[in-house]
């Protein structure tokens, strides 16, 4: 089972998918490119050390992604 946790302006969306249902890792994968485009950048956790290596496209074998906007300074 892996998730997609999406940290933005209405706080925490959990998004979860099981690799071998079709459906849902496509319904992911259409979420997951959409937070691409608008900006978001993603992350996909080590399960063991919890650090994070960025990725641009989407593993339906990935564990945990973590979705986030860039601060802006000013």
């Amino acid at each position: 089972m892996g998730v997609l946790r999406i940290l933005g302006p209405s706080g925490d969306t959990a998004v979860t998918w099981n690799p071998n249902d079709l459906d849902e890792t496509s319904d992911v994968r259409r979420r997951f490119d959409e937070i691409i485009d608008e900006g978001y950048l993603v992350f996909e956790l080590d399960p063991q050390t919890k650090e994070g290596e960025q990725v641009r496209t989407f593993d339906p074998k990935a564990r945990e992604l973590r979705a986030f906007r860039p601060l802006q300074g000013g």
